[in-house]
């Protein structure tokens, strides 16, 4: 049990950096400033979005109780954790199980398989459970409140809490490990996981939204914060009422004295059941496979390993070579390959949330309101289809991410052009999954027809070009090469703070200016202007980019 507990509180650690933080803030003061900057950003954050947040709580657990069923109230927040819990937590665990080659080393110590395998699971648990942290806690302490329930429920609702994401954990592990077998003789495993998890967040996504309603909407007053619940008879509240942990959660929350242990024993033998298969299915399907590759296969894996990193072969050409450079390193590096999936996906599940809460919902909009917004319709679905992929996270840390592999670059047969070439089209290929998931979602919101799709696609396409090459300039004058953790070179970036200022500001300044002309010129020659400008633009940046890259190799790193 000592080895376990150290294990994870090692390997907890080392996924949040905790010591090196330590270090670096006593080391360099700059540092701790800097963590100040965040926290004050992060406090009126919280601040702001708890009043509307609390203020749906209010509204949904009292339509629920004039309804006569409060328990659904809590299983519907159940739901939602472990939904959003299912689909974080692939993401890390691929990351985790296959990119993180720290098994080469735990396989080496005396550590029992089950021992290894609580070890990564409890990494990709903890992040889990900031979902429920903010999905599920407070809707309890509410429901508690609200209720005036006594000290018994408060006991039971932490158990029932640190548990909360077992079941999406285990739906992961299973999910993960047999998709995995289904692709092992592929060459970039890694990589179909990650489009595998994302196809499953948009077909759901588009689901939910197709399905009807999920929240009802009071707008007695505009000039107040609507009221805003979930619908008793949206596809969540079904869902609700068949999820395990859910069931037996709200049985155990809201049963009575000596009924609700009952139900509390059977949610523990739930869930350690589930913990059970979690560690029988991992030695299985992924320690012993592992294990027996490392002992029987060394010399192929050390072949294998040594291919990975030859770039430049006879078959490849130089740009396929650095292609295959840039989307290596980043899928090999957890911190980066996470971050930069879900940054590029943020922007369409923000959409698709909007979608579902306004979908077949009366705002109270005039006509002449909703004929105005439908005049820029093009310009939003671009501009939309823009922002889900220039908000990525990779332009403005093309070189950070690079850290000391910075100085491979310079000894590199390669020319300037051909390396930024090379990180553009990387950036381009991941950024293509919010640009075509935020052009779809901005069509069926608001219907374009097929002129407007392909204005909107153009438009997005090379706006998205101009802002991404401002990003990669923003990082190559002041590239961020010294960091301890990959976390560091994305999101403890100032680079990323200008390019988001950046971002916002030129979309912002260029809808000011359509909303400005559309009235006055028809929209199609204003869609023409713009992207002529943003081309020629993108032309002038890519030699600005070109000179400050040629500055940055020369520069001793």
């Amino acid at each position: 049990m000592k080895r376990l507990i150290s294990l994870i509180l090692i390997k907890l650690d080392q996924h949040y950096g905790i010591s090196k933080t330590k270090y670096s803030i006593k080391r360099n003061k700059s540092d701790l400033i800097t963590f100040i900057v965040i926290f004050c950003a992060l406090v009126p954050t919280v601040v702001a979005y708890s009043f509307p947040y609390l203020n749906m709580l209010k509204t949904t657990l009292e339509t629920y109780t004039i309804l006569n069923i409060q328990p659904l109230f809590l299983a519907n927040f159940f739901v939602l954790a472990g939904f959003f819990g299912f689909f974080l937590g692939a993401f890390l665990l691929i990351g985790e199980l296959f990119i993180n080659e720290d098994m080469k080393l735990l396989l080496t110590l005396p550590l029992k398989p089950y021992e290894v395998i609580l070890g990564k699971l409890s990494v990709i648990l903890s992040d889990q459970m900031f979902i429920s942290l903010i999905l599920l806690l407070p809707p309890l302490i509410y429901f508690g409140v609200y209720t005036k329930q006594n000290f018994l429920y408060y006991l039971i609702f932490i158990i029932v809490f640190l548990f909360s994401q077992v079941f999406p954990m285990t739906l992961v592990l299973l999910y993960t490990l047999f998709t995995s077998r289904l692709l092992k003789k592929s060459n970039r495993l890694e990589l179909l996981l990650y489009l595998s998890t994302i196809f499953l967040i948009v077909i759901f996504g588009l689901y939910l939204f197709l399905s009807g309603s999920t929240f009802s909407i009071n707008m007695q007053n505009s000039n107040e914060i609507p009221n805003i619940s979930i619908n008793p008879d949206s596809i969540i509240t079904k869902l609700a009422r068949i999820y395990p942990p859910a069931f037996l959660a709200v049985k155990s929350l809201t049963s009575s004295i000596f009924l609700n242990l009952a139900w509390l024993l059977l949610f523990l033998g739930f869930h350690l059941s589930l913990l059970i298969l979690t560690l029988y299915v991992g030695e299985k399907l992924y320690y012993s496979n592992y294990s027996s590759l490392i002992e029987s296969k060394p010399l192929l894996r050390k072949s294998k390993t040594q291919g990975t990193y030859n770039f430049f072969t006879k078959e490849s050409t130089v740009d396929k070579a650095l292609l295959k450079r840039e989307w290596l390193y980043f899928l090999k590096t957890p911190s980066f390959s996470v971050n930069g999936f879900s940054n590029v996906l943020a922007f369409p599940i923000i959409l698709i949330v909007f979608g579902i809460i306004f979908n077949n919902v009366e705002l109270g909009l005039s006509n002449e309101i909703i004929s105005t917004i439908l005049q820029y319709k093009l310009f939003i679905v671009g501009f939309v289809a823009t922002l889900a992929s220039s908000i990525n996270g990779l332009s403005y840390s093309c070189f950070s991410r690079e850290g000391g592999l910075i100085k491979e670059l310079k000894i590199l047969p390669v020319n300037v052009d051909q390396i930024l070439r090379a990180k553009i089209k990387h950036i381009v290929q991941i950024s293509s999954l919010g640009f075509v998931s935020g052009l779809i979602i901005g069509t069926l919101l608001f219907k374009l027809n097929l002129y407007e799709f392909c204005g909107a696609m153009i438009l997005a396409i090379i706006f998205n070009l101009f802002l991404n090459i401002i990003q990669m300039i923003i990082d190559a004058s002041k590239p961020y090469l010294n960091w301890d953790n990959p976390q560091k070179a994305m999101k403890q970036n100032i680079n990323g703070l200008l390019a988001i200022l950046l971002v916002f500001g030129v979309v912002g300044i260029v809808g000011f200016l359509i909303y400005k002309l559309v009235p006055l010129f028809d929209q199609y020659i204003i869609l023409i202007s713009l992207n002529f400008i943003f081309l020629i633009f993108s032309l002038i940046l890519w030699r600005y980019l070109k000179r400050k890259t040629v500055q940055l190799l020369s520069r001793e790193l």
